[in-house]
């Protein structure tokens, strides 16, 4: 868990606390990325389980324990999946959380060996109910849209494999494709832009699709994200009105609002 805006001295400073001083800190500063869960989400399952996840509140996150470290490494959208695992789990107060994150699309649950593992202490949770309770989680979450929790479905998109509902898969391109408009200027300046019919033609294909990703948000995905001018983006896929974008507009939307647009995407 880390804020999206975070320098290097500030990530640093993070790993000497704790995961629920961490989450502390970003709820004040409202600091974190689309793909984190939300610190009053982090705070709660923390403040309802403090047994299960015991090591956000005494293990600093440079310690070796991977929650300690990285504390609930999944996006918000599995927050209801894991509140109701949490739930089940939590009735067996000898269960203790190592590592909780998102792999291959799919949740993934450790638990910590028992201390004694000579001689376990016994469990309120037989065995197989435990393999249940988590079980259910991992599976629900193959269908769950990791960012917003809308049904969604597993598939590898670039290198990684990703449960996104098709709202939030389209907001992924979007990002994507803003990326690479920014990265078309490298080594150019204005004049040199406008000498390259190259360039800008490639960045106006960009833009329809941009314009027809934009088109896929609902209005619940738009709500999510209200400091993006929705409208002004959809209009793009209009390729009449996209090839009439002046030289000088093409140029400020490339050098300026695609960068910035791919960071609130991420």
């Amino acid at each position: 868990m880390k804020g999206a805006g975070s320098s290097y001295d500030e990530l640093v400073a993070l790993r000497s606390k704790t995961v629920f001083e961490r989450a502390k800190l970003l709820a004040a500063s409202g600091d974190r990325s689309r793909l984190d869960m939300t610190a009053a989400h982090v705070l709660s399952l923390l403040e309802r389980f403090p047994v299960l996840y015991r090591e956000a509140w005494s293990a600093r996150s440079n310690a070796a324990s991977p929650f300690a470290r990285d504390g609930f490494d999944v996006s918000d959208g599995w927050y209801d999946i894991i509140s109701r695992m949490s739930t089940k789990l939590a009735v067996d107060p000898s269960l203790h959380v190592d590592q909780l994150k998102e792999k291959w699309g799919r949740l993934t649950v450790y638990l910590a060996p028992p201390e004694n593992a000579a001689a376990p202490a016994p469990t309120a949770m037989p065995g197989e109910e435990l393999d249940r309770a988590i079980d259910e989680a991992e599976e629900e979450s193959e269908r769950t849209c990791l960012v917003c929790g809308e049904p969604g479905t597993s598939e590898k998109r670039g290198r990684w494999v990703t449960v996104l509902c098709g709202p939030c898969d389209q907001l992924f391109e979007i990002s994507e494709t803003s990326r690479s408009i920014a990265e078309r200027l490298e080594g150019l300046d204005l004049a040199a832009f406008k000498a390259n019919v190259f360039v800008q033609d490639a960045i106006r294909m960009e833009l329809l699709c941009i314009g027809h990703a934009a088109a896929c948000q609902t209005p619940a995905s738009r709500a999510r994200l209200p400091g993006i001018g929705w409208d002004r983006l959809e209009h793009f896929k209009d390729a009449a009105a996209n090839k009439g974008i002046p030289v000088e507009e093409l140029w400020r939307f490339a050098s300026e609002e695609a960068p910035e647009l791919g960071r609130k995407l991420r």
